[in-house]
């Protein structure tokens, strides 16, 4: 004869009946396990079942036949491994048993091919704390998706700032992809007591198998933590490179970076020129440009980063047969709104103008530019043409561009004369 095994819900078997001594002694049949002969509708307790294949006659204690039969007669009837009714009555698996009328509805989603699923999530403070769910129930036909996605993002988005939190996300989003844990029969006893809970499993139909979607899971999560990380990655090089510019290229760009080093390496206010005469024409705009920012921190007290007292201002001139080229630096201009900065720069734009006419190196058709930064990087360039006559309706200006590209605008004006083919108006 054999039997079978009601475990944690599952039911293992058949196995021999010769051989339950030795599957108990070497621990393969547990204190926890049910058990059942085959074709028979009730589950017997491990320990009484063993007691039954050791002590046959204990199968003779059922009671007498209603038809006053004699015990002994009763007894050779009997079958060998008679059930006991107190206990294990209600344990019975026939779907027209009259207790379903009292079954809850936890027991009936699990009879029905519901489950019990126990999910894991991770969550860091430095350190890295993990965490089991509460049995959630996966009704029948559900894969449980939505639930080990909300987990898996709960590791995701908040594990991997601890230690071990970056291991934790990993082998907790992976336990969901699997499905989870089946805890059906340890939540179904916590609610209706062990027996009860051990007979719905047995009645338990096969569950919904898991969704392709949820088999992809764990790759979701790991594109979503791998974005996460270049997002982190590239807000940490922004922040850490947010006073730094950009390598500038193209032509002229290599130039350009030589003259722009003067400024950026300046600890206080000067001058810097590629001739003597471009030296002259700093001197002559780095006092106007002064003067000017004054003006405007004293119009603007309340701004912060203006300097009032003895303000950096750095001044690099350029100077060619047919083009002057100022780079002008002072501080605070990125806490200015754009409208300050656009007065700054027309400031700076007539104070270039005033310097070449004082500097007698002016001439019709003359390219002027100038170029204004904060320490941190370019706010304008301002390119055009020479006018003696400085009129408000008549300043020479052709193009103003704002923002820290502007400066590719100032490139092809640090070409030599010889090199350059061509340059256009903006």
């Amino acid at each position: 004869m054999n039997f079978y095994i009601l475990r944690r819900g599952q039911k293992l078997g058949p196995f021999s009946e010769d051989s339950a001594e030795q599957m108990s002694a070497q621990g393969e049949l547990r204190a926890g396990d049910l058990v059942s002969r085959e074709g028979a509708q009730d589950w017997l307790p491990l320990g009484r079942f063993l007691e039954l294949l050791r002590h046959p006659e204990l199968a003779a204690d059922a009671p007498s036949a209603a038809d006053g039969e004699s015990s002994s007669t009763a007894s050779e009837h009997a079958p060998a491994y008679a059930p006991v009714p107190s206990r294990t009555s209600f344990l019975r698996r026939t779907d027209g048993d009259a207790d379903d009328a009292t079954l809850t509805e936890a027991e009936r989603e699990v009879i029905a091919g519901g489950r019990f699923i126990a999910f894991e999530y991770c969550f860091s403070l430095v350190v890295s704390f993990k965490h089991t769910s509460a049995p959630v129930l996966v009704r029948a036909g559900d894969d449980g998706f939505g639930p080990a996605l909300r987990y898996s993002l709960i590791s995701m988005l908040l594990g991997w700032w601890g230690i071990p939190g970056f291991v934790w996300v990993l082998t907790t989003v992976r336990h969901n992809a699997k499905g989870g844990r089946d805890v059906t029969l340890e939540a179904l006893t916590t609610l209706v007591g062990h027996a009860r809970a051990a007979s719905a499993c047995a009645r338990h139909r096969p569950s919904a198998k898991s969704s392709q979607l949820l088999g992809a899971l764990g790759g979701m999560m790991t594109a979503l933590g791998l974005a996460l990380w270049l997002g982190v990655g590239w807000a940490a090089w922004g922040f850490t490179h947010r006073g730094t510019e950009e390598q500038a290229v193209g032509p002229g760009a290599k130039e350009f970076e030589t003259a722009n080093k003067y400024l950026v390496q300046a600890k206080r206010s000067s001058i810097f020129g590629n001739v003597p005469k471009a030296l002259e024409l700093a001197d002559a705009f780095n006092t106007g440009a002064r003067e000017s920012y004054l003006a405007l921190a004293k119009e603007n007290p309340t701004l912060s980063g203006l300097v009032t007292n003895n303000p950096p201002i750095v001044t690099f001139c350029e100077v060619h047969e047919d083009r002057v080229i100022f780079l002008v630096q002072a501080p605070g201009l990125q806490k200015f709104p754009p409208s300050l900065l656009d007065r700054f720069g027309d400031a700076a734009w007539r104070r270039a103008s005033l310097a070449i006419t004082d500097c007698k190196v002016g001439f019709v058709g003359l390219r002027v530019a100038v170029g204004i930064r904060s320490p941190a990087k370019y706010e304008q360039v301002l390119l055009g043409r020479y006018v003696r006559d400085f009129e408000s309706n008549n300043t020479g200006l052709r193009s103003r561009s704002e923002g820290h590209r502007s400066k590719s605008k100032l490139f092809p004006l640090f070409i030599p004369l010889e090199q350059l083919e061509s340059w256009k108006d903006e």
